[in-house]
């Protein structure tokens, strides 16, 4: 199926896929113009805690400021939407009941927030596209399994590294290459970044500190790998992968003298890469590849680097609000048992006492390795609000015995169900030698 012309025909009769975005922040509002540009598929409603920034995101996309419908009530909602009006709404809960809306788009970069919203929009048979690494990394499994029993598409939104990269990799295997890593290219890293420290960048970026210092550290890198770990298989070498400061040039005979097998995820640190990401493949078959490659100026092998220079994030990541509803299929998403976890690692020496602020705060920066390795640590998901009971160390990874976890917080709650319903999946059954298998 040729994509745009099937959202041409739906556009030419009238079947728009309508969609509510919730958070309209930078992406959020990127998202929302990008829908109103495409052909058979619309922006319907616009949820923010903060309505006016809803409504002026509408102003921008060229409505007039009293055409906007702003209500609480679902039936209020549905009849604008019928109507193709614009509407606004504070409450995703209430813009995730109405009929008409195919699919909601998360993309409020919050955790208790987002997995409420979430369940609520599976619960009322919407399909779902999250851009929010952390809440795929910490309950990803759960909301895919919960969307699979009600039928409906949960994805992790094209655009963003992990889509990118999985259609990357799904590419590569496809052809037949043996998949040795798929990398998340990074240009700058400093694991002790704090909110103050990255208050210069938020400006510029017009962004939240805690969001870049979560950049900044490696905290959202290594969430996003957690992503693409899940969905395929593939796994962290070591604690916080490797991390190889290459070029394309030299990329893969730097990758070759650092990896001790096949089948990771990793980064590179600085290089020429851009905002892109790469896949090495390998092929021992000069007949079918090497001859081949070697003539189109790929190299004589048996490795080749298959890279994206770019991403494109609110533009690409309408492709798939498209393919939840016309293929029923992910962009990218969690296959089943998690193979990988984001663990909380001090920043500083932590004091009993002492209460952590979660991603892009003070206390802990987060780093990925695998579920087997992980079961004794904090995920950095969970270490939102919550004190620390032992010393732990500048530098090392936060055990779950030295935090004292609320039992009645609503994602720890949901997490001990994702634990509780992949609990009886041996480690041995996670990891694939092969990926996609």
């Amino acid at each position: 199926m040729n994509v745009f012309r099937e959202l041409r025909r739906r556009q030419q009769f009238g079947r728009v896929i309508r969609v509510a975005v919730v958070g309209i922040g930078a992406m959020g509002r990127g998202i929302a113009a990008q829908l109103k540009s495409m052909p058979g598929v619309a922006p319907a409603i616009l949820v923010n805690r903060t309505l006016e920034r809803a409504i002026e995101a509408w102003v921008q996309l060229g409505f007039a400021r009293e055409e906007v419908v702003v209500s609480e009530d679902v039936r209020s909602l549905e009849a604008a939407v019928a109507m193709g009006k614009p509407a606004v709404s504070r409450c995703p809960y209430v813009a995730a009941a109405v009929d008409g809306i195919e699919v909601v788009v998360e993309a409020t970069g919050t955790l208790e927030p987002a997995a409420r919203l979430v369940l609520a929009a599976i619960h009322h048979c919407k399909h779902v596209v999250v851009m929010n690494a952390e809440l795929d990394a910490t309950l990803g499994c759960y909301l895919c399994e919960r969307a699979r029993q009600q039928g409906v598409v949960y994805s992790y939104a094209d655009g963003d590294q992990p889509g990118v990269l999985m259609r990357l990799l799904e590419w590569v295997d496809g052809l037949g290459f043996e998949v040795v890593a798929a990398v998340n290219c990074k240009g700058y890293m400093d694991v002790y970044a704090t909110p103050e420290s990255s208050l210069e960048w938020s400006r510029r970026m017009k962004t939240s500190p805690k969001m870049v210092c979560a950049f900044t550290d490696g905290t959202k890198m290594n969430l996003e790998n957690a992503v693409v770990a899940n969905a395929s298989g593939l796994v962290p070498e070591i604690r916080g992968m490797n991390g190889v400061k290459t070029s394309q040039k030299e990329a893969l005979k730097d990758f070759s003298k650092v990896l001790k097998r096949v089948g990771v995820v990793d980064y590179t640190l600085g290089g020429d890469f851009g905002g892109g990401v790469f896949v090495i493949g390998r092929c021992t078959d000069w007949g079918r590849v090497g001859h081949y490659l070697d003539y189109l100026k790929m190299g004589s092998g048996p490795d080749y680097l298959f890279l994206r220079p770019y991403h494109l994030c609110s533009l690409e990541a309408p492709l798939s609000v498209v393919e939840a509803v016309l293929d029923r299929e992910p962009t990218i998403a969690p296959r089943g048992a998690p193979v990988a976890e984001v663990v909380a690692i001090a920043k500083r020496d932590l004091m009993p006492g002492d209460l952590l602020d979660g991603i892009g705060g003070n206390a802990v920066y987060g780093q990925i390795d695998t579920v087997e390795r992980s079961v004794d640590f904090l995920p950095i998901g969970l270490a939102d609000g919550v004190r620390v009971n032992t010393p732990v160390y500048k530098g090392d990874a936060v055990p779950r015995e030295c935090v004292d976890l609320d039992g009645g917080d609503y994602i720890n709650n949901l997490r001990n169900l994702q634990d509780m319903l992949f609990a009886s999946v041996a480690p041995s059954r996670r990891y694939a030698l092969q990926p996609f298998c």
